[in-house]
């Protein structure tokens, strides 16, 4: 059997050399606490110990210390890999990888503030992005004065509705890892520790000449998301609720002042529940007969205008609701050790969460959308949460630590067979995921974003998640234009709407979002924004060529939509940039992400750029750009195929 060695250039990042050690493994315990989505772990570790390589054993890869011996096999070839056996007793491993000061890393899922891993140590671990501490410690910093919208808080503070396994270097490879586990990956400046609260099944290591085929191999290794319907480029989803009235009068509005819809989301469809947090969707998937009358007749309707109806759904059930009393009596809700249903709070009230490892509920709730929405003609909806699954709780499954990772899988695999199973097509978009939830969810959104300018938490914190979430494997991406979290100061102006929509002009769904408070919030019919936004989604309109480009070049050719500047141009300022992007080959956005901004500089490769809406040609460089409320700062390459279409616009 050949040695083992995975290197790329001149440097080596793993080998297997005697005598030289490679893994620690250990026995441990945790201690989880979760409050909101939010979790918190202690963990006690005993018998750790320190192994080396010895060399072949029965064929296999031994490493050992005086008492125990991890075996392991490897394969070398275009899918690298190292495969452990685990040991009875030990379920804590950490592999080290060799790095080098100057690498740069990227991925681990979804990151909000840092693109750029080196230094840091990545929770794999599936959560609320927000909590109640950080809301107030905002709150506070903003009252004082203490913080801008360029404060970015400190790393350890980080946590994501998305996490993975899974980060690229910018020397061209990248490191996948079959666990489910809790996980951290620490990028050391000359050290990268993997530690898992399990023995990992599979380490993979890819590499590539270039990043677009380390994408395209890491993309169809982990799998394609499902395709978008051919309408959802030619215009913008609205954000409407309040009733099939308030859908049609201001659906009418929009129409008659330009704006190009192609959908609305309802949110509501399933009902209104008023808390202190704001204006949230009753859940209990049936349709508010009162707010929603004859919705199915209506839905075709709107469908013969070219209008689709989206709706929303999430995992839980609201305490006191009939569905919750019906779920309860069947034992399909995730229960505490006293087989009571674990009641948990998201804002202010209580719900029971569906057991999708108990194989009864996955059915009764696979039903539910197949008879509440898709019978009615819903042509997608809001697959919500996803990351709430309490590790203390009792479930079908022998252990919550090692499903809380895959809930937002199988909740993501519970809506996608039931769209296969029903003879109605629709889509969905989710915010959770781990690592098989691409091949499930249509498309994926970045969350609830502040609605602000806050690199930590509003605009500023998109393009992070964009980039971060390509290259873990996401090729279908956006975000709420005008972002969602309302709470205490923040309240959206109609600059950050307008700002907002000009970059996601530049992404496969255009949608709105009227936040949890949508009467502090302006909106996109406001009299100071209607104007723009029409024309920015006559705009987004007239892209539909491109989008459908972009969109089947990521279905064909596993190449995401939203990409780093790096997978395309090999210059410095490529590997740290964070605030603009690839949109497909062509086109680079480099959104105005202040406010109060109406000269915008960027930074653009070598090469001719014409920027997009004032046909200015510039060259690599950094330029300053004027940027005048609803136009969008976008570039375009001279050589595009799709210049024409350009041009026109």
């Amino acid at each position: 059997m050949p040695a083992f060695k995975f290197d790329v250039d001149q440097f080596t990042v793993f080998e297997l050399i005697l005598t030289e050690s490679y893994i620690d493994i250990a026995k441990g315990k945790s201690k989880d606490k979760m409050s909101r989505g939010s979790y918190t772990s202690k963990e006690i570790l005993t018998d750790r110990r320190r192994l080396f390589y010895q060399g072949f054993d029965n064929g296999k890869h031994c490493f050992k210390d005086q008492e125990i011996t991890v075996y392991a096999t490897a394969e070398n070839g275009d899918f690298t890999h190292l495969k452990f056996e685990a040991i009875d007793g030990y379920n804590r491993l950490w592999f080290y990888l060799n790095a080098l000061p100057e690498e740069k890393i990227y991925g681990c899922g979804e990151q909000f503030t840092h693109f750029n891993l080196k230094t840091q140590t990545v929770p794999i671990w599936v959560s609320e992005h927000h909590s109640v501490k950080k809301l107030i410690k905002k709150y506070v910093a903003a009252k004082l004065k203490l913080s801008d919208d360029d404060y970015l808080g400190r790393y350890q503070e980080h946590a994501s509705y998305y996490a993975q396994p899974t980060f690229m270097s910018s020397f061209r490879y990248a490191v996948h890892v079959d666990s489910v586990a809790y996980a951290t990956f620490s990028f050391h400046p000359t050290q990268t520790v993997l530690y898992f609260r399990e023995f990992p099944k599979t380490i993979h290591f890819f590499k590539a000449p270039s990043f677009i085929e380390l994408a395209q191999t890491l993309n169809r290794h982990l799998g394609i998301q499902p395709k978008l319907p051919y309408w959802i480029a030619e215009g913008v989803i609205l954000a409407i609720q309040g009733g099939v009235e308030t859908i049609q009068s201001t659906l009418e509005d929009a129409l008659k002042n330009g704006i190009k819809v192609t959908a609305v989301w309802a949110q509501d469809w399933s009902g209104q529940t008023l808390t202190k947090f704001g204006q949230q969707v009753y859940w209990h998937w049936t349709v508010d007969e009162q707010r929603y009358a004859n919705l199915k007749h209506m839905i075709a309707e709107w469908e013969k205008q070219g209008i689709y109806f989206l709706g929303y759904m999430n995992p839980f059930l609201k305490q006191g609701s009939p569905q919750y009393a019906l779920a309860k009596k069947q034992g399909y809700l995730v229960k505490k050790s006293n087989h009571t249903p674990y009641l948990i709070k998201s804002t202010t009230f209580n719900a029971g969460l569906i057991d999708l490892t108990n194989t009864q509920a996955y059915h009764y709730i696979k039903t539910l959308i197949k008879e509440e929405m898709l019978d009615l003609g819903f042509a997608g909806w809001m697959a919500d949460f996803g990351e709430y699954l309490p590790t203390d709780s009792v479930i079908a499954a022998s252990d919550p630590l090692l499903v809380h990772n895959q809930y937002p899988e199988l909740w993501a695999q519970c809506h996608k067979e039931a769209i296969d199973e029903h003879p109605n097509d629709a889509f969905i978009f989710t915010r959770s995921a781990y690592t098989k939830s691409v091949k499930y969810t249509h498309a994926m959104w970045v969350g609830d974003q502040h609605v602000d300018f806050s690199d930590q938490y509003g605009l500023g914190s998109v393009i992070p998640a964009y980039l971060s979430m390509a290259v873990s494997g996401v090729g279908i991406n956006h975000s709420d234009t005008g972002g969602y979290t309302t709470i205490f100061h923040m309240k959206r102006s109609a600059e950050l709407l307008i700002r907002w929509a000009e970059m996601n002009v530049f992404s496969p769904l255009f949608r709105t979002h009227e936040g949890n408070l949508p009467q502090r919030n302006v909106q996109f019919n406001a009299p100071e924004t209607m104007a723009l936004f029409a024309k920015l989604t006559q705009l987004y309109q007239g892209l539909s060529p491109y989008h459908k480009h972009v969109r089947h070049t990521y279905y064909d050719h596993a190449i995401p939509t939203i990409r780093p500047l790096f997978y395309h141009y090999d210059e410095p300022f490529a590997y740290d940039m964070q605030k603009a992007y690839m949109y497909g080959e062509d086109l680079l956005v480099a959104p105005v992400l202040r406010p109060n901004v109406r000269a915008h500089t960027v930074q653009l490769p070598k090469g001719e750029w014409i920027h997009l809406i004032t046909k200015k040609t510039y060259y690599g460089g950094i330029h300053q750009v004027p940027a005048p409320l609803g136009t969008p700062t976008a570039f375009y390459r001279a050589q595009s195929a799709f210049k024409t279409l350009f041009e026109n616009l």
